[in-house]
């Protein structure tokens, strides 16, 4: 692993990622219909994008994941221009989420390799014509089953991975298929320590979570806060257990808010600071100590978003 990562505004010495969310969404533009839903996932107002950054500074935000590819509306020149307005780190993808959200009906066309160089092209010479940087690659599936694109592009991740030493972070529909990721990236070589599976908490299945943890794989558990899938006292009794059996190096915590209705500052909630504001100190009131809770929010995240020395 290098002491490295790379954001938007170039490489940065790992040692200052700080306090890192490593899931989240600042700009988004969804094309299609224009439903409700979908105006719901258009985060698209720039100055409000800057206060989302603005506001998580204030709380100690250090670095922000961003997870938003390219067929989701990705802007470069927007993260570019919001990180250094508001001081924080961003780290954008290359990828896809999975094929339901966005991947050309020809996929499964072009093959692997041109995949993978599209990826690190992204990596190595920027987004977008911008001068940004991806720092990650997104991979995702459909809700229990795996399309065929969305395997190529889990086969195309892994060589851009090996040749760049970026990370894998992955889309899971309703917290399923990490296991079959997992297996497919392994399948071609990949080293599972470097990737990441998210929205597992969709799925509060302590079997399928140690399993996943077993092949030395992180998890993301990114549905704190969000009480229309279940009370956070689930995942909690998850997260005890997973570190109690000895998984605690390979736990994050985030709040994928890709929605407005899930932002303060599009008025509504519950905003970026809800994990250290509410969650933390829960966790701290259930017993979890200082010293785990640096690890899901710190050291985890440096560790796992950090570039590896390419293959």
């Amino acid at each position: 692993m290098t002491d490295t990562f790379r954001t938007v505004l170039g490489d940065v010495d790992s040692s200052e990622m700080g306090y890192t969310m490593p899931h989240e969404h600042i700009f988004t533009h969804p094309q299609g219909h224009g439903s409700k839903n979908e105006q719901d996932h258009m985060l698209d107002d720039y100055a409000k994008g800057v206060q989302m950054l603005a506001e998580y500074k204030e709380i100690g935000g250090g670095t922000i994941i961003e997870a938003t590819p390219k067929t989701w509306g990705r802007d470069p020149q927007g993260m570019i221009d919001a990180s250094k307005e508001a001081g924080v780190h961003v780290i954008a993808c290359t990828g896809y989420i999975c094929q339901e959200h966005g991947m050309e009906p020809n996929i499964t066309e072009r093959g692997v390799d041109d995949i993978a160089q599209e990826m690190v092209d992204d990596i190595e010479s920027g987004m977008g014509g911008t001068t940004g940087k991806a720092g990650w690659i997104k991979v995702g599936t459909a809700y229990m089953y795996v399309t065929p694109g969305e395997d190529m592009v889990i086969r195309a991740a892994v060589q851009a991975a090996k040749r760049t030493g970026a990370p894998i972070s992955t889309h899971t529909t309703g917290g399923t298929m990490g296991i079959e990721q997992l297996e497919i990236a392994a399948s071609e070589g990949f080293d599972l320590s470097r990737m990441t599976v998210a929205h597992v908490d969709r799925n509060p299945d302590l079997w399928y979570h140690r399993k996943m943890l077993e092949t030395g794989a992180s998890l993301i558990y990114d549905g704190p806060g969000k009480a229309k899938y279940y009370p956070d006292s689930v995942r909690i009794d998850l997260l005890r257990q997973l570190v109690k059996d000895g998984f605690g190096d390979q736990l994050m915590l985030c709040n994928d808010m890709g929605r407005r209705s899930h932002h303060t500052v599009y008025g509504f909630g519950p905003g970026w600071q809800w994990i250290k504001q509410r969650f933390i100190p829960r966790l701290l009131e259930e017993g979890f100590s200082e010293e785990q809770i640096h690890k899901f929010m710190y050291d985890n995240p440096r560790r796992q978003f950090s570039l590896a020395k390419p293959e």
